[in-house]
């Protein structure tokens, strides 16, 4: 028996925006620091209570592997999204993604516990890294559950 073929995927104009567009430049963002300014890239994606510590080889090598996983994910969303409107392929990029964001945010969470919850305290840079990812499991669970897309 021969499967029907799905109706093509329709993202809403938000989610296009997001995740073909912001997302992925955002993690070219996050490349060029965690690759060519290290200090700033942990000052700006640590909790602020937390020191930035030195650049050591070890911590620059961990930064070099975030850096190449920022990549990663800019293609994903930027190259491979862009090419299907499979759903399968969509949630199966957002899927991961979701996940990624859950681990991010524990990350975060782990080093201060009380920082992570008081989001009135947080700096700008807390409001950009922490924001945004929050926005985008936000996003990436209402686009899973049928929001704003056919």
């Amino acid at each position: 028996m021969a499967s029907q073929p799905s109706t093509p995927l329709k993202p809403s104009l938000l989610y296009t925006i997001y995740f073909l567009t912001f997302e992925p430049l955002a993690a070219l963002g996050g490349t060029y620091l965690a690759l060519f300014n290290p200090t700033r890239y942990l000052r700006g994606t640590l909790p602020s209570t937390i020191p930035t510590p030195p650049i050591s080889p070890l911590i620059y090598s961990l930064l070099v592997n975030i850096g190449s996983l920022y990549f990663l994910f800019a293609v994903a969303e930027g190259v491979v999204l862009r090419l299907t409107r499979k759903r399968s392929v969509w949630f199966a990029v957002l899927g991961a993604f979701c996940v990624t964001d859950v681990c991010h945010l524990y990350a975060v969470y782990i080093l201060d516990p009380e920082r992570f919850f008081a989001v009135g305290k947080w700096n700008g840079d807390e409001w950009i890294n922490y924001g945004t990812l929050n926005a985008g499991l936000a996003l990436r669970i209402a686009f899973m559950l049928g929001f704003g897309r056919n």
